[in-house]
């Protein structure tokens, strides 16, 4: 079989969003095309691996963002090249919450569905999903699957790389400037010196000397 005949398959280019929980969650994704028009349907696969998939399973609703060929390639890394599980995506775009349901403020249309029913693959998982609500906001050529493919994606590599790298960096910087410096508690002097970095106790952590929580510790 020649995959590159199914490439010819044009689709366009979308942020997929839906809620887990309170926290947003999303992903970057293709294959979406509209089915019907009474009512207004369309249909969305998703990978089985995807932590958003698994979200959608559990409201029932998600949110498309259509992008424009002039997005930022740091878009697309940002959502398609790290996992939801453990990554809060939407904290690194401009991004709002609509009727409980995220969206990229860059976009040229914003889309609501709800799914009406699943078909479960191998690989993927079909949703088919009925349009609830959408929003035409710009005129702008839309950003296609074949654009990405032929173009675009070594810029996102590029620039996921670049983002990558400069966050390391500055973890490094911080690691650096704090070495050699300890948490302290500001009340009865205890200093902190476990295998756990600070940050990461827990919220209901205190100090094992006076019973302070992490709040009254500074780092000298």
């Amino acid at each position: 079989m020649d995959l590159d005949a199914l490439y010819k398959l044009t689709h366009g280019l979308y942020i997929l969003g839906t809620m887990d929980g309170n926290r947003p969650v999303g992903s970057v994704v293709d294959a979406v095309m509209q089915v019907a028009n009474k009512p207004m349907v369309v249909a969305l696969s998703c990978n089985n691996q995807s932590y958003t998939k698994e979200c959608i399973e559990k409201n029932g609703e998600f949110s498309l963002s259509v992008l424009c060929k002039g997005v930022d390639p740091f878009v697309i890394a940002n959502f398609g090249f790290q996992s939801g599980r453990n990554v809060n995506k939407w904290e690194n775009v401009d991004y709002c919450i609509v009727d409980n349901m995220p969206y990229l403020n860059d976009n040229i249309a914003m889309i609501r569905c709800k799914v009406l029913q699943s078909i479960i693959y191998d690989s993927n998982t079909l949703f088919i999903a009925e349009v609830t609500d959408s929003k035409n906001n710009k005129d702008c050529e839309p950003l296609t699957y074949l654009d990405y493919r032929s173009y675009f994606k070594e810029e996102v590599m590029k620039k996921f790389q670049e983002v990558k790298q400069q966050k390391e960096k500055e973890k490094m910087a911080e690691e650096n400037k704090n070495e050699g410096k300890h948490w302290v508690c500001t009340v009865c002097g205890y200093v902190y010196d476990g295998d756990v970095p600070f940050e990461d106790l827990p919220d209901d952590w205190v100090c094992p000397l006076c019973g302070v929580d992490k709040s009254f510790f500074e780092l000298q």
